[in-house]
C-alpha cells in the first residue's frame, strides 16, 4: 500500500544534507538525508500543519498510546523557542537486494526542474514533500517524517570558510620546484637502505 504523501508550507531550511546522505551521530546507523524546516510560530499555515500532523499522530497510534520522548519530529528552536518550532526530516539510506543503494530525496527547483546537484545552505526556502514513518518502541510510540521530494524556491548557496584566506604569502618552503617534494633527497647514502 502507498503511503500518503504530506507538503510542508513554504518555510526555510537549516543543515539540509539533501545531496549526499551523512553519518549519523551513532556510527551504526547508516548515513542519512536530513533537514531542519524552520516554522515561524506566528504564521497561520504552519501552525494549520502541525495541527495536522497531531491528527496524523493520532490517526496512526491512536489517542491512548502514549507518546515517546521524541514522537514529534518537531520542537521549539534552541535559539527562538517562542518565535521558532523546528521539523526534523530524515529517511535512512538503505542497501536493496540486489546491493544497490537507495536514493535520497527528489529535487527540484521553483519551476519543478531537476535540481543541479549544488548543497542547499541554510535560509533557503523550501517546501518539503514527505511520508511518515511510524514507530512502537519500549518508551511509547513516535513517528519519523521522511523526506521524499524537495522545491527549493528560494536558493542560498551552502559556502564554506576557506580557513587558509587569513594567511600572507611569506619568504619560505614551498612545495612547488625542483626537488622539494622528494622527502628522500639526499637522506641517504647509495647503498643504505631507508626501509
Amino acid at each position: 500500500m502507498a503511503k500518503d504523501i504530506f507538503r510542508t508550507p513554504l518555510a526555510e531550511v537549516r543543515w539540509a544534507h539533501l545531496i549526499t546522505p551523512r553519518h549519523q551521530l551513532d556510527k551504526s546507523k547508516p548515513k542519512a538525508w536530513t533537514a531542519d524546516l524552520l516554522l515561524p510560530n506566528g504564521d497561520e499555515k504552519a501552525q494549520s500543519f502541525l495541527l495536522a500532523m497531531e491528527d496524523q499522530f493520532i490517526a496512526l497510534h491512536g489517542s491512548r498510546k502514549r507518546r515517546a520522548e521524541k514522537g514529534f519530529p518537531w520542537k521549539p528552536d534552541k535559539e527562538k523557542p517562542s518565535e521558532i518550532t523546528v521539523v526534523r526530516f530524515k529517511v535512512p539510506q538503505f542497501q536493496r537486494r540486489d546491493g544497490s543503494l537507495s536514493e535520497g530525496p527528489r529535487i527540484v527547483d521553483a519551476k519543478k526542474q531537476p535540481w543541479d546537484g549544488a548543497a542547499i545552505g541554510n535560509g533557503s526556502k523550501v517546501v518539503v514533500a514527505f511520508d511518515i514513518y511510524d514507530w512502537d518502541g519500549e518508551n511509547g510510540c513516535g513517528m519519523t517524517f521522511q523526506p521524499r521530494a524537495v522545491q527549493v524556491v528560494e536558493f542560498v548557496p551552502y559556502e564554506q570558510v576557506d580557513p587558509t584566506d587569513g594567511f600572507e604569502e611569506v619568504e619560505g618552503y614551498t612545495t612547488t620546484g625542483a626537488g622539494s617534494g622528494d622527502w628522500s633527497a639526499g637522506a641517504a647514502d647509495d647503498d643504505e637502505e631507508l626501509f
